[in-house]
């Protein structure tokens, strides 16, 4: 922990500052962001072409390319979600799986509870949390099921232009879900789903911030919350 001096101490009400959010954690949040952004633009294309080429003298192989595109940046995404979820097993306490909220004990109940009535406006001062709260992360442990569910089934769709490869006789366990159509369709529905969950997770984000100046917003910058 960085102690304030008696200057920042009449500016800040802080206690401190500690080094929560390691770079692998940083690194891989923004890396994220960029691809889930870039397979979220491809996606719709591939979904439904919205632009064409037209010309006489060439036509470029505009769905070839966004494909491309869209499977490059799904490894990219894929190897950031291996190094979450790695660092939530080498990391430091705060980006440890065990510090994963059980409801079954009174302490993290008592929490849980506690931040459930702060996102429903019913209580204005829930205890302060250097790690994410229990909400915020229960949220985010459902998001990255469904970016699993995203990268499996997108390796499974691209495996299907070779029946042959290993890729897909390793996912035919994909069949048991539904058809090839059904899956196709899951893949591009959930993108909403994640769309939705960034427009919630910036909101609740600013709102903490705000109300509670820890630095939630600008840790993912610079790894540094406030210990209020």
């Amino acid at each position: 922990m960085a102690a304030l001096s008696p200057e920042l101490r009449k500016l800040c009400p802080a206690k401190g500052f500690v080094y929560v959010w390691e770079a692998p954690v940083r690194i891989s949040h923004w890396v994220s962001v960029v691809c889930i952004m870039i397979l979220a633009v491809t996606g719709l294309y591939i979904h439904y072409p919205f632009f064409t080429y037209d010309t006489v003298n060439s036509t470029p192989y505009v769905m070839g390319q966004v494909r491309y595109i869209h499977y490059l940046t799904g490894f990219i995404f894929t190897t950031s979600v291996l190094l979450r979820l790695w660092w939530a097993i080498v990391g430091n306490q705060y980006a440890h799986i065990r510090t994963v909220y059980n409801p079954f004990k009174k302490k993290d109940r008592k929490l849980i509870i506690s931040y459930l009535k702060y996102y429903f406006f019913l209580e204005k001062n829930p205890p302060h949390t250097l790690t994410h709260n229990p909400m915020a992360q229960y949220a985010y442990i459902g998001i990255f099921l469904v970016f699993i569910f995203q990268i499996f089934s997108g390796f499974y769709l691209w495996s299907l232009n070779d029946p042959h490869s290993t890729l897909y006789a390793s996912l035919t366990w994909f069949n048991s879900i539904g058809n090839v159509q059904y899956i196709r369709m899951l893949h591009y529905f959930v993108v909403y789903i994640i769309a939705t969950f960034l427009i919630i997770h910036l909101y609740a984000a600013v709102l903490v911030d705000f109300r509670t100046h820890s630095g939630d917003v600008s840790s993912i910058f610079s790894g540094w919350k406030a210990d209020t």
